[in-house]
């Protein structure tokens, strides 16, 4: 009796901390899903947001013992075990192709990213299609439109001179060009801040990199879509 007792304190105190992320968490496993099925990495609806982010709850729940004891650490161990489950469904689909560590990665999408700034950033939108050498590239010949919800978050933490009432046809295409041109690692650290609402240090905690990086790696996405839109 006295095992069931802990068992639901514990599953009521667990519950509610879980609330608490859910509506950060939610709108990025949705958006990392849409990208994933529009560009063919996974077969459309075989795989729910809801579904993962349950796993990822249940997989913290059996190892839940009251050691996480703040909300906030509860919703960074779910961001990182969602993001570990949609980089397992990467591989299982085929989507990795090569054997680079995230921070290899990340390495070379930086000095892309920083060449492109000290060029002509007018010129085609700096669209330069110089990263045929990262097979971790996002998207290389689907472009995806995104729905209206992501293109608010993205004009707001962007902080785009701009709202969605007003965003002409084809500023909506730029855009979405800057959002396509984006690398598969830089856009996936764009996209824990611009869905889910985290800070430097938490992105820099999941994704196991400096906070001053995961800091400049933004501020040059933001640096981006500015200077294309505003």
């Amino acid at each position: 009796m006295n095992n069931f007792k802990i068992d639901e304190k514990y599953h009521k105190e667990f519950g509610k901390k879980v609330l608490h992320a859910i509506p950060s968490l939610n709108p990025y496993v949705k958006h990392r899903l849409y990208l994933a099925e529009t560009v063919g990495i996974v077969p459309r609806k075989m795989y729910q947001t809801n579904g993962i982010i349950d796993d990822a709850i249940s997989n913290l729940y059996e190892n839940y013992e009251g050691w996480l004891n703040d909300d906030d650490k509860i919703k960074l161990k779910l961001f990182s075990l969602v993001n570990d489950k949609l980089d397992e469904l990467y591989k299982k689909e085929g989507f990795h192709k090569n054997t680079l560590s995230i921070n290899e990665i990340l390495e070379k999408e930086m000095e892309q990213l920083e060449e492109n700034f000290e060029s002509d950033l007018d010129q085609d939108l700096l669209m330069k299609d110089e990263l045929d050498d990262i097979s971790y590239h996002q998207h290389d010949d689907n472009f995806v439109y995104l729905y209206e919800d992501a293109e608010k978050n993205i004009i707001r933490s962007m902080e785009i001179n701009d709202d969605r009432k007003n965003l002409t046809e084809e500023r909506r295409h730029a855009l979405n060009k800057v959002y396509n041109w984006l690398p598969f690692e830089i856009s996936n650290i764009a996209d824990l801040y611009i869905f889910g609402n985290l800070s430097y240090n938490e992105i820099a905690q999941i994704k196991n990199i400096d906070p001053l990086e995961a800091q400049n790696i933004i501020q040059n996405v933001r640096k981006s879509f500015r200077k294309n839109l505003n």
